[in-house]
């Protein structure tokens, strides 16, 4: 279906327009008595990025969001949107809109009436409204559901009208707080797409917080990985994945996470590389770049390898392959999983199916040591 044209931008050609969704968050803490929340958050995004705050429950992405629309204040640091400070500004004047988890919708009310109920207080004019509502409506596909109330709607829908709310008020700023939480697995792919699509559309700023590595990976322009009120990494979801900045943000990103291998480096015939134990013998991977790491040879280090960066082993010259026994496996259609242990620790390969071998069979998986990452089992941070 083709989607109708936007409005104009409020300033055309303007050095305004250009900032007018940027967000800087600057050394912004939260303490609640003696508890810290927040420990001292810096980002910064472009007016039309799409920034996902990400972490597991209780790392402070749901504190963030509300000091960011208002809801809450920082306890120090500062919030900038479109270049002004608005840590004392009111949240219905931050020009900002927000979609909730619950949906906060008006169960007596219709679709038109909860969308235009913001428009409604801000005394907007009814044939301005009524343009309002046909454009999101059509927008979002449910301009055939204008009557209908809540409770005649299914869970996707009700997101939908959440969201027409939200757009309706046209702001330079979007935030979603987990709003895909409460549907079933195939709605929220479905909404997940929605919701991209809605960004690739308005070019409009948002920020999105979920604890689901998924949806921050497929939605982001940039990813803010917190832990107990603490920025791990910030960057592209591709920098992310490929060059996670420690343990932690290995291990949350990715699914299946990334493997974690205890082993030490070495030095072999003038190359530096790895040198770990398995079921029948030690082995040494050299490293590409890995005079790098001269100066370490012989330290204790984690080894970080993803699943898809081991694959069967199909020449038996392969200087990167290792004997591994199959312990279990689990086939998912494209790919099988195998479930090996590797020096004690539990190691998973995503293979072609036709390459999969059966439990208690053997086979050879080849690191692809190019991709491959290094950390420090003491810091716990990657190694350059």
């Amino acid at each position: 279906m083709a989607m109708p044209a936007l409005p104009a931008a409020r300033y055309p050609n303007s050095e305004l327009e250009k900032k007018m969704g940027a967000l800087a968050i600057k050394n912004v803490t939260k303490s609640f008595g003696d508890t810290h929340i927040l420990k001292g958050i810096d980002i910064e995004i472009d007016d039309g990025q799409f920034l996902i705050l990400v972490g597991p429950s209780g790392c402070g992405k749901s504190t963030l969001m509300n000091i960011i629309a208002g809801l809450e204040g920082p306890t120090t640091g500062e919030v900038h949107i479109g270049g002004r400070v608005v840590n004392n500004i009111s949240p219905k004047d931050r020009d900002i809109a927000m979609v909730f988890q619950s949906y906060a919708l008006y169960p007596t009310m219709n679709v038109r009436q909860n969308i235009a109920f913001g428009l409604e207080t801000r005394k907007v004019p009814k044939k301005e409204q009524d343009e309002v509502i046909q454009r999101v409506a059509k927008m979002l596909q449910m301009d055939h559901l204008l009557d209908r109330k809540p409770g005649q709607l299914s869970g996707g829908q009700r997101q939908r009208v959440a969201m027409g709310r939200a757009l309706a008020r046209d702001p330079i700023l979007f935030l979603f707080d987990e709003p895909l939480s409460n549907l079933d697995a195939k709605l929220r792919v479905e909404m997940r797409t929605e919701i991209k699509q809605l960004h690739q559309r308005l070019k409009t700023t948002m920020v999105y917080v979920t604890h689901d590595q998924i949806e921050a990976m497929t939605l982001g322009d940039r990813i803010a990985v917190m832990k107990d009120g603490i920025i791990q990494q910030f960057g592209s979801p591709q920098e992310i994945y490929e060059r996670p900045s420690n343990l932690f943000v290995a291990s949350f990103i990715g699914s299946p996470s990334m493997n974690f291998i205890d082993c030490h480096l070495a030095e072999q015939n003038g190359q530096i590389g790895v040198s770990l134990q398995t079921d029948s013998d030690a082995r040494f991977l050299p490293l590409p770049n890995g005079q790098r790491l001269a100066g370490r040879v012989g330290q204790e280090v984690i080894l970080g390898v993803r699943p898809e960066q081991l694959d069967v082993a199909h020449s038996d010259d392969n200087v990167a392959a290792i004997s591994i026994k199959v312990n279990l496996t689990e086939p998912t259609g494209p790919d099988t999983m195998i479930f090996t242990k590797i020096n004690g620790k539990e190691v998973v390969a995503r293979v072609h199916p036709r390459d999969a071998k059966g439990p208690g069979e053997t086979m050879r998986l080849a690191l692809d040591m190019s991709k491959v990452v290094l950390f420090d089992p003491k810091t716990e941070l990657r190694l350059e």
